[in-house]
C-alpha cells in the first residue's frame, strides 16, 4: 500500500480539481480536522487529571464530532458545509471551556482562552470567505458582550480549575492561545501565498498546455468527460452539459453522473480505469471495436439519459509520459433509442411507437415477468395475453435454452444489447419453433421503469433445412466412408490376386 498516496487522499478528501486554491483549502481544513482530533483526547485527559470531569467529556465528544466533520467533507465535497461544521464545533468547545474555567481573572482581565477566538475568525475567513467570516466575527462579539454583561451584574461564573493551579493554568492557556494564533495565521498566510502564486505548483508550460486542453475540449462538439485515477471528473465539456443538463461546477471533483453508469462499478471510463478485461468479458456483444491503443467502442443503452437513449461510447485509459495510468476519457454519441410511448395497447400496457415489427414482440419487467404480449405472439405461440401477462416466460422457452435466456434478460436490464440470439420456443400445442431474437433495454418515460424487449423472428424452416443438410452431409459422409473402405478392400484383393497369380506362373 502506498502510504503517501493514502495520506494525500486523506488530506484532499479524494477531491482533485483544477483550482489550486480550492485544493489548498481542503488540505488545510483536513489538517485542522486531524490536529483537533488528536489534541481533543489529550486535553480531555488533562482536565480529567485535574478533576474537571465535565470538560473531559466535552473534549472527547468534540473529537468524535470533528471526525464526523472530516467524513462530511468527503461525502459532500463542500468546503462551506464542512468548514462551518468544523468551526461550529471549535467555537462551541472554546465557549464551554471558557465558561467552565472562569471567563475573568480576579483582577478583571479576560481569560486567555478567549484569545483563541481570533484564530477561529481567521480560519472562518480563509475557509468560507469574508461573508461567513463576518458572521462568525459577529458571533464572537456577541459572545464577548454577553460575558461582559454577566460580569457587570456579578454573575457567579463556574470555575472547575483548582485554585492551587489557577495561575499556572492561566499562564499555560495564554501561551497555548498565542501558539494557536500563530499556527492559524501561518496557515492563513501559507494558503494565501500558494493560491496567489500557482506557478510554484506547476510549471508555466504545463499551465498553458492545460489551458489549451480546456479550450479544445470545451469547443469539442462530442460530449466528453475525463476522470482522474481516483475516479473523479476533471473535465466535463459544454457538449456534456447540453446532453445531460449537468453543469461542470456541479460535477467537477465528483464521481461521474449516474446517467452514464452502466454497472455498480460506474461508467465505462471507471471500469477501464480498474479492469478493461471486464468489458471484454461482460459486454462482448455490445463492443463494436477495440483498437490496439486501448480504445473501446461500445453500443450502450443509457436508461437515465433523456428518458432512455441508445448511444455509441468510446473510452480509453490516459497514460502519462512514463506509461503510468493517470485517468480515463469517455465520449458519448447519441444514435437514437426507443422510449415507451404514452399510448396504451389493447391490454392496457404502453406500446412502442415502432412496435409493428411484423415479428412477435414481448417485454419483461425487472423481475423477469412478461409485461407486454402482442397479437403476433398470441397467433404464433398460441398463448393469449391474459395467460402470460405477469407470468414468467418459462413455459415458452425450451429447457436447453432457459439458462441463456435468463442471463440475456439480466444483461439487457443492465444496459446490454443483443442482436442474434438463437433460441427454441415451445408453443402452447407443443410445437417447436426456432427463433433468431433481438433483445434490448427500454425505459418507460412515465414510470421510469426499465424493461427488456424481445423481438423474435421465426427461423424454423431455415433451421430444419439446416438440420436436413447436416443430416444429409452426415449420411453422405458415412456413405463415402463405406465406399472408401470397400474401395480399399477391392484394391487389397486385386493386389493379392495379382501377387498370387505371379507366384503360380512358372519362371522363364
Amino acid at each position: 500500500m502506498d502510504l503517501d498516496a493514502l495520506f494525500n487522499n486523506l488530506l484532499s478528501s479524494g477531491i482533485e480539481t483544477t483550482d489550486p486554491g480550492a485544493t489548498q483549502k481542503v488540505k488545510i481544513l483536513n489538517s485542522f480536522h486531524l490536529v483537533f482530533i488528536m489534541m481533543a483526547p489529550l486535553l480531555g485527559l488533562f482536565y480529567f487529571y485535574i478533576g474537571a470531569i465535565f470538560l473531559f467529556y466535552v473534549f472527547i465528544i468534540a473529537g468524535v464530532l470533528m471526525i464526523s466533520s472530516l467524513i462530511l467533507l468527503r461525502k459532500t465535497l463542500s468546503i462551506t458545509v464542512a468548514g462551518n461544521c468544523a468551526i461550529f464545533i471549535l467555537w462551541t468547545t472554546l465557549f464551554i471551556m471558557t465558561w467552565c474555567t472562569g471567563p475573568f481573572t480576579p483582577q478583571g482581565v479576560i481569560k486567555p482562552s478567549l484569545m483563541m477566538n481570533g484564530g477561529l475568525i481567521l480560519l472562518s475567513m480563509f475557509f468560507l470567505g469574508y461573508l461567513w467570516g463576518a458572521a462568525w466575527t459577529l458571533l464572537v462579539f456577541v459572545e464577548t458582550g454577553v460575558i461582559v454583561y454577566l460580569f457587570l451584574i456579578q454573575y457567579p461564573f463556574p470555575n472547575l480549575i483548582p485554585a492551587e493551579i489557577s495561575e499556572i493554568y492561566t499562564l499555560g492557556t495564554y501561551l497555548f492561545a498565542l501558539l494557536i494564533l500563530f499556527v492559524f495565521a501561518f496557515l492563513y498566510e501559507k494558503g494565501t501565498m500558494e493560491v496567489s502564486t500557482p506557478g510554484r505548483q506547476k510549471p508555466q508550460t504545463l499551465q498553458e498546455a492545460k489551458s489549451y486542453l480546456d479550450v479544445v475540449l470545451e469547443g469539442f462538439p462530442i460530449p466528453t468527460f475525463i476522470l482522474n485515477r481516483n475516479h473523479r471528473v476533471t473535465q466535463w465539456n459544454n457538449a456534456c452539459r447540453q446532453l445531460t443538463g449537468v453543469r461542470p461546477e456541479d460535477i467537477l471533483g465528483r464521481r461521474v453522473w449516474e446517467g452514464f453508469q452502466i454497472h455498480e462499478e460506474g461508467s465505462i471510463a471507471d471500469i477501464i480505469l480498474e479492469d478493461p478485461s471486464f468489458l471484454a468479458e461482460n459486454y462482448r456483444d455490445s463492443i463494436k471495436s477495440i483498437s490496439g491503443k486501448g480504445w473501446f467502442g461500445l453500443e450502450i443503452f443509457f436508461p437515465k439519459l433523456n428518458g432512455g437513449q441508445q448511444t455509441i461510447v468510446n473510452a480509453a485509459q490516459i497514460l502519462d509520459n512514463n506509461g503510468n495510468l493517470s485517468g480515463a476519457m469517455q465520449t458519448i454519441q447519441e444514435v437514437g433509442g426507443p422510449v415507451l410511448s404514452k399510448e396504451s395497447g389493447a391490454n392496457g400496457s404502453s406500446v412502442l411507437p415502432n412496435e409493428s415489427f411484423g415479428d412477435p414482440v414481448f417485454r419483461t419487467d425487472l423481475q423477469g415477468m412478461i409485461c407486454f404480449w402482442d397479437q403476433a405472439c398470441e397467433e404464433q405461440y398460441g398463448y393469449s395475453s391474459s395467460e402470460l401477462m405477469g407470468q414468467s416466460p418459462d413455459p415458452l422457452i425450451s429447457k436447453e435454452h432457459k439458462t441463456n435466456f435468463k442471463k440475456t434478460i439480466m444483461d439487457v436490464l443492465n444496459g446490454a444489447n443483443f442482436a442474434n440470439k438463437e433460441w427454441k420456443y415451445h408453443t402452447k400445442d407443443g410445437k417447436d419453433i426456432y427463433v433468431l431474437a433481438k433483445a434490448y433495454p427500454l425505459q418507460s418515460s412515465e414510470k421510469m421503469r426499465r424493461e427488456c424487449v424481445i423481438v423474435s423472428r421465426d427461423i424454423t424452416d431455415l433451421k430444419l433445412k439446416q438440420k436436413r443438410v447436416e443430416r444429409y452431409a452426415a449420411e453422405s459422409k458415412e456413405k463415402i466412408k463405406k465406399l472408401t473402405e470397400e474401395y480399399d478392400l477391392v484394391k487389397k484383393n486385386i493386389a493379392s490376386f495379382i501377387r498370387k497369380k505371379n507366384d503360380s506362373e512358372p519362371s522363364g
